[in-house]
């Protein structure tokens, strides 16, 4: 077995991208079992450095976001018990830094890492339900402050992501806000920002540099989120 470090990110290599284009195709442990050094050398310690680099680079910017990279909870095993898709791995890597790195705490940065579709977001995802009605009550007493938050991301060239399911009504409580500029808003849980990353952008060690600018351009979003959550 390879030998686990972490050592400074500089990028994930061709081999790293060519094992999970592979492991899509061959989707079992007869195949992935005499290639999990592979795995290890190519994907998961660089992964782990990643996570190093990101924590290091978010705390000499002061950005309250952060990670302990010897426990980085990706896992390539899937959890099959409730799933029609027996696939035993998954075919990407991911790494996720949550608000000052407690596990369960709101609003970080993840990176999703599979060949031609690698991205990064920031933001708070799947809100639980009295976390998600303190956001939308804040919305309802200071929408302007909201409206601020959404500006602030448009001029940054960003904008919240409508990938998720929302609701087709306004939630219980808030139905008076049906004709407010942000209405839709209160119809949502998920408060997030993403760009698309390249094989290239994966390639090598700027992918520090873009994820800290993604984050810092999704900085009203998170401030507004921890102020109201945390």
């Amino acid at each position: 077995m390879a030998k686990a470090t972490v050592d400074r990110f500089s990028g994930f290599s061709p081999q790293a991208l060519k094992f999970l284009r592979d492991l899509k195709k061959n989707n079992d442990r007869a195949w992935f079992t005499p290639r999990k050094e592979i795995y290890e050398r190519e994907c998961l310690f660089p992964l782990r450095a990643l996570t190093a680099d990101l924590a290091a680079a978010l705390r000499k910017a002061k950005i309250p976001i952060d990670a302990d990279p010897s426990r980085v909870g990706f896992r390539i095993y899937r959890d099959v018990r409730f799933s029609r898709d027996k696939s035993p791995y998954k075919t990407n890597l991911g790494t996720y830094l949550p608000y000052r790195g407690v596990r369960g705490a709101p609003g970080g940065l993840y990176i999703h890492i599979t060949p031609k579709e690698s991205f990064a977001v920031a933001g708070f995802y799947q809100l639980d339900k009295e976390p998600l009605q303190r956001w939308r009550e804040a919305m309802a007493s200071d929408p302007k402050r909201f409206q601020s938050v959404l500006r602030s991301l448009e001029r940054n060239g960003l904008a919240l992501s409508e990938e998720h399911e929302a609701l087709k009504r306004m939630p219980r409580g808030f139905e008076a806000l049906a004709e407010s500029p942000i209405a839709r808003y209160f119809k949502i849980g998920t408060f997030m920002v993403s760009e698309k990353l390249s094989d290239r952008d994966v390639a090598g060690e700027g992918l520090i540099e873009e994820s800290i600018a993604l984050v810092k351009k999704a900085k009203p979003l998170l401030e507004y989120g921890w102020d109201v959550l945390v």
